[in-house]
């Protein structure tokens, strides 16, 4: 299907891409030995490049197209024998350095600078002899050239798409009588900082131990988060905490998992944990994970057919929110052209509600749990499954107590709505983010929780106090009291890709679950700043093959 695209590109981009696709197309492929899959990562790379060229491309283009091509570590699939031999021992890391040292024939600084190690570490890591360049060149010889431009131009549309997800709360803010707005209090001092706790013995310097410490910017309390090597010198959670949030090490499945169906399963109480999407011929459908099930967890539900929706300009998104999940874990909702779907995986019913909208695709629960609100770019619904009651609002509405979103020279503004999701007013944040994306969390006490593209002040702010300057964070406060309000940021070669960090829910009232670098799920401590590792959540860079998970996971509350 043909989409317009949003991203402003020029010539310039074009030139770019076209002198360097075949180069990447073909370390790509040394990286992980299938050309399909080298497509996809090149082609993704090229992407997260295309989002934010206007202010990278008169900086270090090649460098940071090749921090996102390499930073994800990548199964070896060589078919050639020998090839195998020469690098299946070795590390996702350490064949990333071997590729780019004697494939692209990268300095030692360039490949410390793209891979984010030390200098030190390149050369500990480069084990491979000078000979075995002219076999890279060998394997990698037969891969054609490919044109990358509009495909990554589409790509980087569907990221914007699937990541801005500002949020309901921004059509019509305009509208909105602000009565007794207030700036959000800072810090009043003495604020706990993370101690670097017990961690797990990393190969390597250490450098690959994430510094936790933090600092002050705007009054609030700032931390630089790890990079993607330093995530897995993270701690894990804890068995106990692990047990009662229901999470195992691994949420995701393959093409060729297999999995009961919703018809065959029957009536069932096992709560929903959290919802995905599998990939079929034709489209997409819903997986429910529900862990209290044993040994077959993940439940393919057959009897809702799903297709991507689009937006007014052919932009595509994943028919799933991550606030799809009703607080009784019960209820499911999914939004779809001219209607709104709600599954009840205890019974397998589906209700479809009728909606005069064509390009429905946000939406989720209301704080009391009774109504669904849905919305397109220029309009907004409430459903009441109960009675099936369908209302156009006039008004700005929210699936959520509180929804963060930037105006204007990166000014924040905290929109409060009530138990039905109608907006009630307003409130003044910090000048941190110049724009926002995915949805807004709050917890029980009323601490909320959100991820934004940082402004251009932030980003200086940060750059002053590290090297690197990130491009995204999470965001939390507690709005009603006055404790110190903290952010999280995405490192400087992770932020420069679109989707580092996206909020997917709570785990108690003091820790946040974060998406991370795309891959990992993670419980931010929002009072002392420690992180742990939960989970690993699907590739969102892998291609939409048949019986592959799609990139969205919804937790339920």
């Amino acid at each position: 299907m043909a989409r317009s695209t949003k991203v402003a590109l020029g010539d310039d981009f074009e030139e770019f891409v076209r002198a360097r696709q075949h180069e990447l197309l073909r370390a790509a492929f040394l990286l992980c030995g299938d050309v399909v899959q080298a497509e996809e990562h090149t082609r993704s790379a090229f992407a997260d490049l295309a989002l934010h060229w206007s202010h990278l491309k008169d900086e270090s283009p090649d460098i940071e197209v090749r921090r996102s091509l390499y930073h994800e570590p990548k199964s070896l699939r060589h078919s050639d024998a020998h090839a195998r031999k020469v690098l299946e021992g070795l590390t996702p890391k350490d064949r990333a350095v071997a590729v780019l040292r004697h494939f692209e024939h990268r300095s030692e600084g360039e490949t410390a600078q793209i891979l984010g190690i030390p200098v030190g570490q390149v050369r500990t890591r480069s084990h491979l002899s000078g000979g075995v360049a002219g076999l890279l060149e060998d394997l990698a010889a037969p891969v054609a050239e490919q044109d990358f431009v509009q495909a990554a131009a589409v790509r980087a549309d569907e990221k914007r798409r699937q990541r801005r997800r500002k949020g309901l709360a921004v059509v019509g803010v305009a509208a909105i009588v602000v009565a007794g707005a207030f700036v959000l209090p800072g810090r009043d001092g003495g604020d706990a900082q993370p101690g670097p706790g017990p961690r797990p013995s990393v190969s390597g310097s250490a450098a690959a131990e994430w510094n936790s410490n933090s600092f002050d910017l705007f009054h609030v309390t700032m931390q630089v988060g790890p990079t993607p090597d330093q995530v897995w010198s993270l701690p894990e959670i804890d068995d106990i905490v692990r047990g009662q949030l229901g999470l195992p090490p691994v949420i995701d499945f393959g093409p060729d998992t297999a999995m009961p169906t919703l018809t065959e399963i029957g009536n069932s109480s096992a709560p929903v944990r959290a919802v995905m999407l599998r990939h079929v011929d034709g489209g997409l459908r819903a997986v429910l994970f529900r862990p209290t099930m044993g040994a077959e967890p993940y439940v393919l539900v057959d009897r809702i057919p799903l297709v991507r929706n689009l937006d007014p300009d052919g932009n595509s998104s994943e028919p799933l929110e991550v606030t799809a999940i009703a607080d009784d874990r019960r209820q499911v909702v999914f939004f779809q052209p001219n209607k709104v779907l709600v599954l009840d995986a205890f019974t397998g019913e589906v209700t479809s509600f009728a909606v005069p909208d064509s390009r429905l695709e946000q939406g989720g629960w209301s704080p009391d749990g009774l109504h669904v609100i849905a919305a397109s770019a220029t309009q907004r619904w409430r459903i009441t499954p109960s009675t099936g009651a369908v209302e156009r609002l006039a008004q700005v509405a929210y699936p959520g107590r509180y929804a963060v979103e930037s105006g204007a020279a990166d000014e924040m503004r905290i929109l409060d709505f009530d138990e039905r999701g109608a907006t009630t007013g307003s409130q003044t944040g910090p000048r941190l983010f110049g724009g926002t994306e995915g949805a807004t969390f709050t917890n029980d006490v009323g601490r909320l929780a959100a991820c934004g593209f940082l402004g251009e002040a932030a980003v200086n702010g940060i750059a002053e106090v590290r090297s690197a300057g990130p491009r995204e964070g999470v965001f939390t406060i507690d709005v009603d009291s006055a404790r110190p309000s903290r952010l999280l940021a995405a490192s400087g070669a992770q932020g420069e890709s679109v989707g580092s960090c996206e909020v997917l829910g709570w785990a108690y009232n003091d820790r946040v679950l974060i998406r991370w670098n795309g891959r990992h799920l993670l419980a931010w401590n929002v009072v002392t700043g420690a992180l742990q590792r939960v989970s690993l959540l699907p590739n969102s860079q892998d291609g939409p093959l048949a019986g592959s998970a799609g990139s969205t996971v919804a937790l339920a509350p």
